[in-house]
C-alpha cells in the first residue's frame, strides 16, 4: 500500500476515535469522572473474526459481562495428547474458567462464513500463499467427510455451520477443567449459529443436538439449556430470540 494511503486511513481512523471520545465525554455532568466499567464476564463467547459481526453491539451484550476470543470459523480445537493444538484458544479458556469463573462458554459460528465456505469450495492445493489456513481447516476433515453425500451445496454449508458447532463443544470438553466444570454443574457450555444479516439465533438443543430458535428450546429441557443466556438476551435484545 502506498505510504499516502496508508496514512491516510490511519488520519481517518485517528479522526473517528476522536469524534467517538468527544461524544462519550460530552455525556459526564461537570464534576463528575468517567470510569471503566467493572470487569466480571459472566460468559466466554467464541466467535468468529468476521469483520461484518461485532459480538458485543450484534447482542448488546453489558460491559464487562463477556470475554471474547474469535478466530476464523469460531472453531475450537481443543487438545490432542493432552497438548493445546491452539494455544491462544487454550489460554483464553483456561482464564475464562480457571481465573473468571464463567458461568457460560458460548461458540457462536454464523452464517454466510467464509472460513466455512472455504472448506466446502476448496483452496488450490498448488497455492502457497495461505499454508496457515489450509492447516487450520483440516481439523474440520472429519466433519466434511460426513457430509460428502450432500450434493447441493447451499445446504452442505448450511450443514457445515451446524456441525462445525457441535464439533467445536465436542473438542471444547476435551479440556478436563471445562469437563470437570460441566460435570459439577458450575459451567454450561451453549452452540450457536448467528443469522450474519438479521443477527437471530438458533441455538443447539442439548437433547437431540438440532438447531432451534432460543426461545425454541423445550422447558423440560432447561436444565442443560441456556437459561442465563436465554434470559439475558431476551431482556436486552428480544429480536434476536
Amino acid at each position: 500500500m502506498p505510504k499516502q494511503l496508508a496514512d491516510m486511513r490511519t488520519l481517518e481512523l485517528v479522526r473517528w476515535n476522536q469524534k467517538q471520545n468527544e461524544q462519550l465525554l460530552s455525556t459526564i455532568l461537570p464534576g463528575h469522572e468517567l470510569k471503566a466499567p467493572e470487569h466480571k464476564p459472566d460468559m466466554l463467547y467464541i466467535g468468529c473474526i468476521d469483520a461484518r459481526l461485532d459480538p458485543i453491539d450484534d447482542l448488546k451484550i453489558p460491559a464487562g459481562k463477556a470475554l471474547i476470543h474469535r478466530t476464523i470459523g469460531a472453531l475450537v480445537a481443543g487438545l490432542k495428547d493432552g497438548e493445546a493444538l491452539n494455544a491462544s484458544e487454550a489460554a483464553s479458556i483456561d482464564f475464562a474458567v480457571n481465573v473468571m469463573h464463567v458461568k457460560d462458554i458460548v461458540i457462536a459460528a454464523h452464517t454466510h462464513c467464509g472460513g466455512l465456505g472455504t472448506c466446502i469450495h476448496g483452496i488450490n492445493e498448488n497455492d502457497h500463499e495461505t499454508p496457515f489456513l489450509k492447516k487450520y481447516l483440516k481439523q474440520l476433515k472429519d466433519v466434511l467427510s460426513s457430509l460428502a453425500g450432500i450434493r447441493d451445496t447451499e445446504q452442505k454449508i448450511h450443514e457445515l455451520e451446524d456441525s462445525s458447532v457441535r464439533n467445536s463443544l465436542k473438542n471444547l470438553l476435551s479440556y478436563p477443567f471445562v469437563k470437570k466444570a460441566v460435570e459439577e454443574g458450575k459451567l454450561q457450555l451453549h452452540g450457536w449459529v448467528l443469522d450474519t444479516a438479521t443477527k437471530r439465533i438458533l441455538e443447539v438443543d442439548p437433547v437431540d443436538l438440532k438447531f432451534k430458535p432460543m426461545a425454541h428450546i423445550p422447558e423440560d429441557h432447561a436444565d442443560h439449556s441456556a437459561t442465563f443466556l436465554t434470559s439475558l438476551f431476551r431482556g436486552i435484545n428480544p429480536g434476536i430470540v
